[in-house]
């Protein structure tokens, strides 16, 4: 296949998602359960699990649906976030695939959804409408075999942000936390080495338009030495006029942010996707992260992005080893990968987590730079 039919798909079916995340927070019905959390005898016996991971859920089933439906093969190489089996408290398991159908898919979810049938015919419609993003990608003939790939899905990065629906207050072009850090992130990766080839970024709450959301995509591809991506020519070369910004977890130690912020602006952000989405769009000039709190799903589709600019991301823990030894070319850190487990005694989630921490930055001088400072400190 061409790289420009898997990138076509991958941003259609990221703004079927985008629509997903969009409609739930519009509709009375549906924001109701995402917002209310019943406990105790409150609680519907028969309620399964929690409506915002449904939300999750739908999303990237959507993805895998849509995906194996124009690619055959692909289906088993599809990874994300979430699992889509449900059991509620009597012991019903469910499992919540798409269906053929409007009215199959709406059968499934009213029987999650404790026979709502109307919120369960909302998202079937969604789920089921024709989305063609309008995209002049035919210049990108490369081909790719569909077995030699893998993708990763985060369906909806920032939950947590998703959940409180909070519009978020911009500050020097970025925003800390708000609707506005909610992203949907798809990246597929070369089964081979690891390395991701295509990622898609889709900001469902990017800019409110009087009441109404407008989003934003983003892609890249970075394909031996073809390196292509969306963002306009006027963000590719760092904005001088503003202050060096790293982005960084508030729950980051002091000693970090303190060695940080003696030479950068240091900004808390919530969201991974956000974060490394800054970096994308030279808003900001490296995301740091210590901690091993961060998934393979988080950075694939934002790090094929970084790499079809010249950056990448790398381990935390090997930057910080280079700038206590006597480091060469820093281009000789390795990216991080996505067709292995970095540890591979790790169980459940963890087996998919960044061990080590990330650093995502946008060129090698930027990284250059942070392997100084830390050497510095």
């Amino acid at each position: 296949m061409k790289v420009h039919e898997i990138l076509k798909a991958l941003i259609n079916v990221s703004e079927k998602g985008a629509n997903i995340a969009r409609i739930i927070r519009s509709e009375a019905s549906l924001l109701d359960l995402l917002v209310q959390e019943k406990k105790g005898d409150q609680k519907n016996e028969r309620f399964v699990r929690d409506f915002k991971t449904l939300a999750d859920v739908l999303v990237q089933e959507v993805v895998r649906y849509d995906l194996k439906q124009q690619f055959s093969g692909i289906g088993e190489s599809i990874y994300g976030e979430e699992s889509n089996k449900f059991t509620n408290t009597l012991g019903d398991s469910i499992t919540v695939e798409i269906q053929d159908t409007s009215q199959q898919t709406q059968q499934i979810l009213s029987e999650v959804l404790d026979e709502n049938m109307e919120a369960a015919k909302i998202l079937a419609d969604v789920i089921h409408q024709d989305v063609n993003v309008d995209n002049d990608l035919q210049c990108i003939d490369k081909e790719i075999n569909v077995k030699d790939i893998g993708v990763w899905i985060d369906p909806i990065d920032s939950t947590a942000q998703y959940i409180q629906g909070m519009v978020g207050v911009e500050s020097n072009d970025l925003v800390d936390e708000g609707l506005q850090c909610v992203a949907v992130l798809i990246g597929v990766y070369d089964k081979t080495n690891g390395l991701p080839i295509v990622g898609v970024t889709n900001q469902p709450f990017y800019t409110l338009d009087s009441s109404t959301w407008k989003g934003s995509i983003t892609w890249g591809v970075c394909i031996g030495d073809l390196k292509l991506n969306s963002l306009p020519s006027s963000s590719l070369s760092s904005d001088q006029s503003r202050s060096k910004t790293i982005l960084i977890s508030s729950s980051e130690s002091q000693s970090v942010q303190d060695t940080l912020s003696s030479t950068y602006t240091v900004r808390h952000i919530a969201g991974a996707g956000y974060k490394l989405l800054s970096v994308c769009q030279s808003l900001a000039d490296s995301y740091v992260l210590t901690k091993s709190s961060n998934y393979k799903w988080d950075c694939c589709g934002p790090h094929a992005i970084l790499r079809s600019l010249g950056g990448g991301i790398v381990k935390y823990t090997q930057l910080h080893e280079y700038a206590n030894n006597d480091y060469k070319d820093v281009n000789g850190l390795e990216q991080i990968r996505y067709n292995r487990p970095d540890d591979e005694h790790a169980t459940g989630a963890n087996t998919w987590c960044n061990h080590g921490g990330i650093v995502a930055y946008r060129s090698s001088d930027m990284l250059e730079n942070l392997v100084k400072l830390f050497k510095s400190h």
